[in-house]
């Protein structure tokens, strides 16, 4: 059902390094409170948000000029990211399950049954995992994550892998193995690659060849074991000054980071425990969209945050995103 959600706006502070007192910013929240929310990506061609409803097997798209949020119902299983097809205005590619997906939306009304097309697996049938996040790079590879499935809500360690899928659709391995792949970033220079595997709790940085599609170098450019905050990194993103904006899940913060000294330079307060991930957008690219996580709640969990699992908008923060790579389709 389309439906269009009103302001509510949440006036925070935020915390910069070096600087005395503290800046004012807004989070606005701009969608219905709905399950597992996550990887949001900002299509610049058409100034719309797309985000996905995991559990609930959901690819749902924001109209931020009316409010309006679409939905597209994937029956294919769990939908852990989507971006869109570069030159098409109905086709994105989707993680559903343990495979990626060609799916056919224009993201203009809400659709039941979209018509689906396989594309290839990330791991064998009998695999007891799911993709749970990904992005394209510079080239177009699709890069995607797996995690094992959560038993009592705890993900099972080391049964998650990093894949590069270029474009003959055939997925190589890249890191493995991890327990919960979640954030990637890759800088305006295009030579380091930033990646998250979540109980770990911290950021590693990886020297990246756009030409080859290759990581070596592994080292840690962030810890969040060194701080007092609380919860897991999750999605992350990265500004046109090269630092790093970071989901908190169980932490009720996003964090941003330079890499470069591994600081906390900023921290601004989301009103929900779970964050899930965080994208810039908007016209300038200077808002900072993030989603937040509804999904296996408590009773007493929900009348604290009963906005959890909506989409929030942060304004006020100073500072722009760079432009988010669309999935290319070959022939």
């Amino acid at each position: 059902m389309r439906r269009t959600i009103g302001k509510y706006v949440f006036p925070v502070c935020v915390l910069v390094a070096f600087v005395s007192g503290c800046r004012q910013v807004t989070v606005d929240k701009v969608t219905a409170a709905y399950g597992l929310s996550e990887g949001p990506h900002w299509d610049h061609r058409t100034q719309k948000l797309f985000f996905v409803d995991i559990q609930n097997q959901y690819i749902r798209r924001l109209d931020i000029a009316t409010g309006v949020v679409t939905s597209a119902y994937i029956a294919n299983g769990t939908v852990g990211v989507v971006i869109p097809v570069d030159d098409s205005n109905d086709e994105l590619v989707a993680g559903v399950g343990k495979d990626l997906v060609l799916v056919k939306w224009n993201g203009d009304e809400d659709d039941s049954e979209p018509k689906v097309k396989m594309l290839c697996s990330l791991e064998p049938p009998q695999a007891e995992t799911r993709i749970n996040d990904g992005k394209v790079d510079s080239t177009g590879r699709f890069w995607l994550g797996t995690m094992g499935i959560e038993v009592n809500g705890v993900a099972p360690p080391d049964l998650g892998s990093l894949y590069r899928v270029d474009d003959n659709l055939k997925p190589e391995k890249e890191i493995s193995p991890v327990t919960i792949s979640n954030g990637l970033a890759w800088n305006s220079k295009d030579d380091t690659f930033y990646y998250i595997d979540s109980p770990t709790r911290q950021v590693a940085a990886y020297d990246y060849d756009p030409n080859l599609g290759k990581i070596s170098n592994r080292r840690i450019v962030f810890d969040l074991n060194n701080t007092d905050l609380k919860g897991v990194p999750d999605g992350m993103t990265i500004d046109t000054d090269g630092n790093l904006w970071i989901a908190l899940f169980g932490g009720s913060h996003v964090i941003q980071v330079d890499p470069k000294t591994g600081a906390v330079m900023r921290k601004v307060k989301i009103p929900a425990d779970n964050v899930t991930s965080v994208t810039f957008g908007g016209p300038l690219l200077d808002t900072l969209y993030v989603t937040t996580s509804g999904y296996n709640l408590t009773a007493e969990q929900r009348e604290l945050t009963p906005d959890a699992g909506a989409v929030f908008a942060v304004k006020g923060l100073k500072t722009r995103g760079t432009l988010a790579n669309s999935f290319v389709k070959m022939d």
